[in-house]
């Protein structure tokens, strides 16, 4: 089958671009060898970490000193469009993110650090650090609250290092309710849990108890509380225990990112749109400047996939999108795209590991037109019908600038909407 295009990555920035596409009526196809980065994230979008301050401002800087930044590159006029048409879909999908691109929020971590971030779901934004109480306020302390059984997450750890910085928190465990049959006690098995009426009541109720007995105002839980339904879960604990209550992320695996992929996931599908996991997209067939179709890995045998248009959003050195071949080279996987890179292992990475400007290595990348289109050395185009979006674009430390989403967001809009 000839598509319109074709996007080989499932990852925000894919999602977008493959929606955009099949809103405006294209045969499209999303393939990609697994799930991506929404499955380790924290679940939150990051526009750019200025602290408490001002993203959009700070991308606005950004972009005056640094041409070549994807931000730059997307246009500092696409950032808020493409932030609404996100929400616009989690708002649909029954998951509204909270916040404002003017003003960072301040969230608590598995660790007890304060990390910011732009857009929050809805069921974390009471964790805003500004409304958290303060040691020697008077307000009765935070509770940290999780289970044994559930690992990598710590409230008496959690409200240690929130009282350092000068917050009033206490963390404890919970009894784990009666459970019928074996139990899955990761954060995806503790999700399907409160899915569950009876399971959230017990739970709420022993949330009920310790408010009453501690005046807690406000309860933080693990980023656990539902997959398909967590903004009625969370607040059915609420109406229950007579407290807000808010999420923390988890470590991997993030059940917050898996409901934001779910929502993409079914928007694209509603839009007649296909998607086809377990695809490793290997090579490229081209003619010319133009890319007539790429090859994923099968049981036996390659499998061809036409289109007319093609969407790289297979990320960076994190995500799989680039990988190093030997000693001193590295490659972008799909389509062997040339890389804006260091030239050999020795100038990947500074010798102090906390260095401030970060490696170099992680700022390599695809080097794009203004219209996302893969550049070579001498700055041609490499194929006029293929746009690179998200990590994969090079100019970019994305996790160390605090911008990951929003460039995965920003671009993925704009090669969706083109």
């Amino acid at each position: 089958m000839q598509y319109d295009s074709i996007v080989i990555g499932a990852g925000i920035s894919g999602m977008l671009a493959a929606i955009g596409r099949a809103e405006a009526g294209e045969q499209v196809l999303v393939l990609a060898k697994g799930h991506a980065a929404t499955h380790w994230a924290t679940g939150c979008i990051d526009l750019l970490d200025v602290g408490d301050g001002d993203p959009l401002a700070g991308v606005a800087a950004l972009i005056a000193a640094q041409a070549d930044h994807p931000y730059a590159i997307a246009g500092y006029a696409a950032i808020e469009p493409s932030l609404n048409r996100l929400r616009e879909i989690c708002d649909q999908g029954g998951y509204p993110l909270v916040g404002s691109p003017q003003r960072n929020l301040l969230l608590p971590t598995a660790a007890g650090a304060l990390r910011p971030t732009c857009l929050v779901p809805v069921t974390m934004v009471a964790g805003d650090a500004r409304q958290l109480p303060r040691t020697g306020s008077g307000e009765a302390p935070l509770l940290v609250v999780g289970f044994r059984e559930l690992r990598d997450f710590f409230p008496p750890m959690i409200a240690a290092n929130l009282q350092i910085q000068g917050f009033n928190a206490e963390g404890i465990y919970l009894t784990l309710p009666p459970l019928e049959g074996a139990a899955d006690f990761t954060s995806t098995g503790f999700a399907r849990l409160f899915e569950q009426p009876a399971f959230r009541a017990e739970v709420g109720t022993h949330l009920r108890r310790l408010v009453r007995d501690g005046g807690h105002q406000r309860i933080a839980m693990p980023a656990i509380l539902g997959i398909q339904h967590a903004a009625q879960v969370v607040a059915e604990l609420q109406a229950i225990a007579g407290a807000q209550i808010f999420e923390i992320p988890t470590p991997p695996p993030s059940v917050a990112g898996m409901r934001i992929y779910h929502i993409l996931e079914q928007r694209l599908r509603t839009a007649g749109g296909r998607i086809q996991l377990g695809a490793y997209v290997q090579r490229g067939e081209a003619h010319g400047t133009r890319l007539e179709a790429v090859y994923s890995e099968a049981a036996a045998r390659e499998q061809r996939h036409r289109a007319n248009r093609f969407v790289l959003a297979t990320g960076g050195i994190g995500g799989g999108g680039m990988r190093a071949i030997d000693a001193n080279h590295l490659i972008e996987t799909a389509l062997r795209l040339p890389l804006r890179a260091p030239a050999s292992r020795a100038d990947w990475f500074f010798p102090d590991f906390l260095a401030q400007p970060g490696h170099p290595i992680f700022r390599s990348g695809v080097a794009v037109d203004t219209q996302l289109r893969p550049l070579d050395a001498k700055n041609q185009v490499v194929y006029t019908n293929v746009a690179v979006v998200g990590a994969a674009i090079a100019g970019c430390d994305h996790i160390r600038e605090g911008a990951y989403e929003g460039v995965a967001v920003a671009t993925g809009w704009v090669a969706g909407a083109r």
